[in-house]
């Protein structure tokens, strides 16, 4: 099929929201392959059933607007057949938190920070680990989040001052080998800026280090699950000479997620979700 073809299938958000208006049953619209994974697994562990709907960024900046525009149009309509859930990426800290009638946002900045929280990193710690090289999962966690906070308040800094970073073909095992300060020199030679820029630049992001963000609204989970699968090679495991990728892991947590008590709908999943900033 062409790109073209394909394009012409996906709906707009106008689209889909009149498609959802015209059915009575329960739906979900979620941003992305990974969220209709872990929603499809909680389904089978207990939750309500509902069609789950993947947004596709169509006549939008992202599928985060995307979502937002098919809620508003539904509550418009008073349907109330459909929840939208969205990442809160860097709105919590921002306070830029949209709050709309229907829509959910995850508990943390994504859904890999859900994940990593939950009981569901123990069960892959001790999975991916070697016996004599196993890290107590809060020492690993601790681990993760701190190597990755850089890297998350210089995608923070991006979005406040709309900088057009480019976070392609970073050079993870810096991050992981190098302190916060060698780091970021690294990702400014990176950016080839001149030295005001530079100056001006790191004046920003020690503004905002003083901030103390909370890592849980800070940290990427791509960028956490790209620093734990690194650790995978050699670091925690020498079993195994294949090194878990981000993916993978990914996966691996979705499977071993449990709820604690079987909800009978998305709104009472209070460990996963929040209505409210």
């Amino acid at each position: 099929m062409s790109n073209c073809t394909k394009d012409i299938m996906i709906l707009t958000p106008v689209e889909l929201a009149d498609e959802l208006s015209m059915i009575s049953k329960e739906c979900l619209l979620v941003e992305g392959e990974s969220d209709r994974v872990f929603w499809k697994h909680l389904q089978l562990d207990g939750l309500m059933n509902r069609n789950i709907y993947i947004a596709n960024k169509k006549d939008c900046t992202g599928n985060k607007e995307y979502v937002k525009k098919v809620i508003k149009l539904l509550n418009t309509r008073k349907r109330r057949n459909v929840i939208g859930i969205i990442d809160p990426d860097y709105d919590y800290v921002r306070g830029n938190i949209e709050e709309l009638d229907n829509l959910y946002y995850y508990k943390y900045i994504d859904l890999e920070n859900v994940l990593i929280q939950s009981s569901s990193f123990s069960e892959v710690n001790s999975l991916i680990s070697s016996r004599n090289k196993k890290l107590d999962d809060s020492v690993l966690r601790n681990r993760l989040y701190d190597k990755a906070y850089i890297l998350g308040i210089l995608r923070l800094l991006n979005e406040k001052e709309q900088l057009n970073f480019d976070f392609d073909k970073i050079d993870y095992k810096k991050l992981l080998k190098d302190d916060r300060e060698k780091f970021v020199n690294y990702f400014m030679t990176k950016l080839n800026l001149g030295k005001s820029e530079r100056e001006s630049m790191l004046l920003k992001i020690e503004e905002l280090i003083k901030y103390r963000y909370d890592g849980l609204y800070i940290c990427n989970g791509h960028d956490l699950l790209k620093i734990l699968s690194l650790l995978t090679s050699k670091e925690i495991s020498n079993d195994n000479p294949v090194r878990y990728d981000e993916d993978i892991l990914q996966q691996m947590m979705v499977l071993g997620y449990r709820k604690t008590n079987i909800a009978e709908d998305v709104i009472d999943c209070t460990d996963v979700l929040c209505k409210l900033p």
